[in-house]
């Protein structure tokens, strides 16, 4: 009898176990590579992402890294040495028309961190002073930011220092010390580097971008998003579809828990009383719209940056440089 029921028992531990070991399998979450560039503030999001397990409610595992520059970002967005990777929209519906299976899947941020900075005592007071003047930007030749100035300034200014050797390009973290040498006249920077150069009184803007594009051109400005490209796409849609909208969820986190810029604002130096300016331009960067009509308001930057850029710079932007397919519904 004891010989029988024991017997009866290892069979119903072994059914269990092979009932269990698929269960597991299928709870494994999906890794997901996701590439960055260092001290951005996508890293805000990004982290609390992982931080309060977002990622692994969704099924996700994301293992977050950074690139010093954002050539680095781009080649190992490229290159598939990332699953999903941080930037400029031009750059991805540029790589796409040239041939590279990115596309961008979400915007990021509308560019209300993106400053043009001077030294507190300079007397350049505005983007008409800077004419014949050097300035540094982070985002390289071809980033959106430096494409942004480039427009701003040609069509609205009367000069194009891309076209008269007057910019400079260099991580951002470098920025701040090439303007108080007086190597550059002006920075193009972003945040957290843009907010704290601001908050601690050495530096002031004279311009916001996306505000000078509103005003001038009178449509709102998108300047950041995050792509994959087509072999990860087609390999893992699903988790795709969960990294946005754990994205959503973790941008919502940040947007109802100050506590994460107190956090975050120690990591970069921000003392108490200057964490707010931080707070405040990040929650206000954020985007979170994206259908085709959205997309379709893109094409006036898009004729913009030919325009001054020349031919081969976005001479068209192919409809599978974007994709709303993973926006939940």
């Amino acid at each position: 009898m004891w010989k029988s029921l024991a017997i009866q028992l290892c069979r119903l531990a072994l059914l269990a176990a092979a009932t269990w070991y698929p269960a597991a399998q299928a709870a494994e979450p999906v890794t997901i590579r996701l590439g960055d560039l260092a001290q951005s503030v996508n890293g805000i999001a990004s982290g609390v992402m992982v931080s309060q397990g977002i990622d692994k409610k969704y099924g996700l595992k994301v293992e977050y890294s950074v690139y010093p520059t954002l050539d680095g970002l781009f080649t190992a967005i490229r290159g598939k040495q990332v699953d999903i990777g941080f930037g400029g929209w031009t750059a991805f519906a540029q790589f796409r028309s040239k041939g590279v299976p990115v596309t961008m899947l979400y915007p990021v941020g509308r560019g209300a961190s993106l400053d043009v900075l001077v030294t507190k005592d300079s007397p350049i007071r505005s983007l008409a002073d800077l004419k014949g003047k050097r300035i540094g930007s982070y985002a390289g030749a071809a980033g959106t930011a430096t494409v942004l100035l480039r427009v701003l300034t040609s069509k609205y200014f009367g000069y194009d220092p891309g076209t008269s050797g007057q910019l400079q390009y260099a991580g951002p973290g470098l920025l701040p010390s090439l303007l108080e040498k007086g190597e550059i006249s002006a920075a193009l920077l972003l945040d957290p580097l843009a907010a704290k150069a601001i908050a601690s009184g050495k530096f002031r803007s004279i311009g916001n971008l996306a505000d000078v594009y509103k005003d001038k051109v009178g449509e709102d400005f998108l300047w950041t998003g995050y792509a994959t490209n087509d072999d990860f796409m087609k390999a893992r849609p699903e988790a795709l579809a969960n990294f946005v909208r754990a994205w959503i969820e973790a941008v919502n986190y940040v947007k109802t828990h100050p506590e994460v810029f107190v956090a975050y604002g120690k990591q970069f130096g921000f003392d108490a009383d200057n964490v707010r300016i931080l707070q405040e331009r990040v929650n206000a960067d954020y985007v979170l719209t994206w259908n085709d009509e959205y997309i379709r308001y893109l094409g006036t930057f898009a004729r913009l940056s030919n325009e001054v850029m020349g031919a081969g710079f976005l001479d068209s932007v192919p409809p599978a440089a974007f994709t709303t397919r993973f926006v939940p519904k």
